[in-house]
């Protein structure tokens, strides 16, 4: 099996259920559960392939504190190599509220801390010389890594042979394409979520957004429509629109795009087409929103597949 580095953000969640309004100021209200996870892109993805049994590499900056501690432990108790996690001093490791309502959907409240200090000269060569796919996760959150630096890297991982693939959150900064136009080139497949693509393109109906995503550089593209499933589209080959398991009533939203992702690229880790590879990460995002915190409900391959054979889209 292919080996995975994921490469990008990291938060620690603390996430807060259900959250549907916030409370008057100078008042209190109770809420059912408060519980911390680990959390970001690339932490995301990379537990969930770890628990998926993919070989897995982690390189992010975390801040020389408790939630840093907590991400490495986390990271690494389920399996995940850490070799690439920097402890930084000098930075407060990222930290995420997350407000879940009564629907299972998510609002963040965010300082971006470490994610926003990591740079392209905190991953190790050798660690890239040892993967097969490099994943870039969490676009548009790294501040100092996102746009030439990025472009870059992945330039240099291509031209050694590795297949690159890039995800994208939501830029508070509102800047978008300025801080991904320039990687898309060296990427092989690039894997927005529909809100994030329509920022980046302008257009909201997901065969546009791919059209003009194609028409700026990208090889091979992804649409993630949330409950909807996903608009695969390879280069040269016909679309597909893969749908998703809405028999399954979603406890917590957090992480489902990164579970997909982490899916996708489980698929691709094993030899795997898109379309294959497509509806294995439907059954891995499913399996994400069932539990409370981005990775607590992944399971191995095998469960996955299990869950995909009982039941039906």
């Amino acid at each position: 099996m292919k080996r995975i580095l994921c490469v990008g953000s990291v938060t620690t969640d603390i996430i807060v259920t259900p959250a549907d309004s916030i409370p008057d100021p100078g008042t209190l209200r109770s809420v059912d559960s408060v519980a911390t996870h680990v959390g970001g892109c690339a932490a995301n993805a990379a537990i969930d392939l770890a628990k998926l049994g993919v070989p897995v590499i982690l390189s992010c900056k975390v801040g020389n504190d408790s939630f840093g501690d907590f991400v490495i432990e986390t990271a690494k108790d389920n399996g995940v190599d850490i070799r690439g996690v920097i402890q930084d001093k000098s930075v407060s490791t990222t930290v995420s509220i997350v407000c879940v309502s009564s629907s299972g959907e998510r609002s963040f409240m965010y300082n971006p801390g470490s994610t926003s200090a990591f740079v392209k000269e905190d991953i190790p060569d050798r660690l890239v010389d040892e993967s097969d796919i490099v994943f870039v996760a969490g676009a548009m959150l790294l501040n100092s890594f996102d746009g030439k630096p990025c472009a870059e890297f992945m330039k240099e991982a291509q031209i050694k042979g590795k297949y690159t693939v890039m995800d994208t959150a939501w830029d508070f900064e509102d800047i978008w394409l300025p801080k991904v136009v320039d990687v898309l080139p060296y990427l092989d497949l690039f894997m927005p979520s529909v809100e994030e693509a329509a920022k980046l393109t302008g257009e909201t109906d997901p065969n546009k957004i791919a059209d003009r995503l194609f028409d700026i550089g990208a090889k091979n593209v992804i649409v993630k429509l949330g409950k909807d499933g996903a608009l695969v589209c390879p280069a040269g080959r016909e679309r597909a629109v893969l749908p998703t398991y809405k028999s399954i009533k979603p406890v917590d939203t957090t992480g489902a795009g990164d579970a997909f992702c982490a899916g996708f690229i489980a698929g691709l880790a094993q030899g795997w087409d898109y379309i294959r590879s497509g509806r294995f990460a439907n059954a891995v995002g499913t399996h994400c929103v069932m539990e409370i915190g981005a990775s607590t409900g992944i399971k191995s391959i095998a469960e996955t597949l299990r869950f995909m054979e009982t039941h039906s889209i």
